[in-house]
């Protein structure tokens, strides 16, 4: 009997992280003192209902949600420290884009996260929020705030 103990500790821990609750604080929006506008126009895209995918996938990364972390990899900031990690491990970790959130009923944006691949867990690096007319904003988790990047590039000076 002991023999089965870690096999279903494993699968109990596995089924819980698979069905964690992915639902996001609600938060008063805030008008911006700045924003800064990508030379975009916005993307039909993100007006339209999310459709429901005909397979049932764990992730489903759309062609609006490719193009959101394009826009972020854009980011001098997120290029630079792509560089020096690779040329740190030599290789062997790297940063990923991701989708952290989607819109929903309580938030009209977009997440995205860049992480490390450490080969272990994604340690997120930055996290950035996307809104229909492609203004973007750095989220700063410790303060649980939204910063313009002009603001996020002054402050982290």
């Amino acid at each position: 009997m002991k023999n089965y103990r870690p096999v279903a500790a494993i699968l109990f821990t596995t089924l819980l992280l698979s069905c964690g609750n992915n639902q996001e604080e609600k938060q008063e929006a805030e008008t911006p003192v700045e924003t800064q506008t990508l030379n975009e126009e916005p993307l039909p895209e993100l007006k339209k209902e999310a459709k429901k995918p005909k397979e049932d996938t764990h992730v489903k990364i759309t062609h609006t949600e490719d193009k959101l972390i394009d826009l972020v990899w854009q980011l001098p900031e997120v290029k630079s420290l792509s560089d020096k990690i690779e040329r740190e491990s030599k290789g062997k970790r790297h940063l990923v884009g991701r989708i952290s959130s989607t819109p929903s009923d309580d938030q009209e944006y977009y997440g995205v996260s860049v992480a490390e691949d450490n080969g272990e867990a994604l340690a997120t690096y930055f996290e950035f929020r996307i809104y229909p007319d492609n203004t973007m904003y750095y989220y700063d988790v410790v303060e649980d705030q939204e910063l313009t990047l002009k603001e996020w590039r002054t402050r982290k000076k």
